[in-house]
């Protein structure tokens, strides 16, 4: 009788701190999908773990304050946007029109079930929205590029142009979006994955991006394969009424996919490009190794153009513009192989800026590569990347305040570093 009597006892204990036990779990099972870490002054996301559900979750947990923070500032201060345009018109968009692939709605899940254990599901609320975020807004954020196209610009030089004949490919990611969401942009780090139940293997990659984001804009795998994405702004949204992919999913499974090692990797792109439709235009900016190029006989940088409206049954297809034997591949936000090129202030800017430096014999190093990158800046700039696909490294700089990203001294990254290997 005297168990009986303690019974109540123990319950009452048992409840009072099964909270705790809960975070606890929780903050275990973040653990096992990733860390948030900092490094050299930058936020590192690294995730590793052993399927796409527990990467999410570890991404949601760490940073589901800076999901929420970034959807507001993005509604503030995106142009002809608002929370009323979001609700009635992106969001369904985004639900209805999109196709996600398995690893992406895992993916997804994972990153609301993260966000939730974190904060609580009715916690997770939106000051412009004016409610608790659901699990469909995540896959809205997810196409807010396709919504508003970065602007973006580019080059990639190697050979005679560049200081050991290495390859180095040079990236500004421009975009309208208010400071706190500039700032909140985090360095991330993604281990391989194998092959699971029919789907396919996931090379490991590193990149910029925001948090709440499976899409990516700016990467390269861990072999070396550098893919950034422009906008194409000579072509009208269209194509499928549905079945689109998000282009920044889309860039991401191509560094999952491509070895630049194994053939030509603007061809094995261009194939898993030509796949899904997208909503819109689209430049994607390639460059590979020295080593990878000499293999298999490319030159290391190519361009797919394609949009919605030739991928629909309406001819066209994804074309590939090829690095020339110049050594220099410039992008902006024109087509070059689809039409007729535009004139653009920009790519003659970079353009220049790469002829005067191969007119005074002298090569070009990150340093050369930054002065460049102004050239293509706008107001808008939110980060500009140095890759060197050959060493394995980038150097990153993301805009401050009224310091603009491609002014800002760049921070080194290796790898192997951001991945945690070493």
């Amino acid at each position: 009788m005297r168990h009986w009597k303690l019974l109540p006892a123990a319950l009452l204990l048992i409840l009072a701190f099964a909270p705790y036990a809960h975070a606890e779990d929780a903050e275990a099972r973040a653990k096992r999908g990733g860390e948030l870490t900092e490094l050299h002054g930058y936020p590192v996301l690294r995730l590793r773990g052993t399927d796409m559900r527990a990467r999410g979750f570890a991404h949601g947990y760490y940073l589901a304050d800076k999901v929420i923070a970034c959807l507001d500032d993005a509604l503030r201060s995106l142009p002809w946007f608002s929370a009323k345009r979001y609700e009635e018109q992106l969001r369904p968009w985004a639900t209805k029109n999109f196709h996600w692939d398995a690893d992406a709605d895992d993916e997804l899940a994972g990153l609301y079930d993260g966000m939730a254990a974190r904060q609580g599901a009715e916690h997770l609320r939106s000051e412009v929205l004016g409610r608790a975020l659901k699990p469909d807004d995540l896959h809205a954020i997810n196409t807010i590029a396709d919504w508003f196209g970065p602007a973006c610009s580019g080059f990639t030089v190697w050979g005679k142009l560049s200081a050991e004949g290495e390859v180095l490919h040079g990236r500004n990611l421009d975009f309208p979006i208010g400071g706190r969401a500039v700032s909140d942009q985090i360095v991330l780090a993604v281990e391989a994955l194998p092959a699971r139940d029919g789907r396919p293997a996931r090379r490991a990659w590193i990149g910029v991006g925001w948090p709440g984001l499976v899409s990516l804009y700016s990467g390269m795998n861990a072999d070396g394969l550098v893919i950034c994405l422009h906008d194409a702004n000579n072509v009208l949204r269209g194509g499928a009424e549905d079945g689109f992919v998000a282009r920044g999913v889309l860039l991401r499974r191509m560094l999952e996919e491509v070895d630049p090692a194994a053939g030509d990797p603007a061809s094995a792109a261009a194939k898993l490009a030509a796949e899904r439709p997208t909503a819109c235009g689209n430049l994607f900016h390639l460059s590979w190794p020295r080593a990878a190029a000499e293999k298999t006989g490319t030159t290391p940088s190519a361009v797919l153009e394609f949009d919605a409206r030739d991928r629909d049954g309406q001819g066209g297809g994804v074309a590939i513009r090829r690095m020339d034997a110049s050594g220099r591949l410039v992008v902006t936000n024109h087509y070059c192989v689809r039409n007729t090129p535009e004139s653009c202030e920009r790519f003659g800017a970079i353009s220049r800026a790469i002829d005067a430096l191969s007119l005074g014999a002298q090569t070009i190093r990150v340093a050369e590569a930054r002065r460049i990158l102004i050239g293509g800046k706008l107001a808008a700039a939110a980060h500009t990347l140095v890759f060197e696909p050959d060493a394995r490294r980038v150097h990153v700089s993301i805009s401050r305040g009224n310091l603009l990203s491609p002014f800002a001294v760049g921070t080194a990254f290796r790898t192997d570093e951001l991945l945690g290997r070493e």
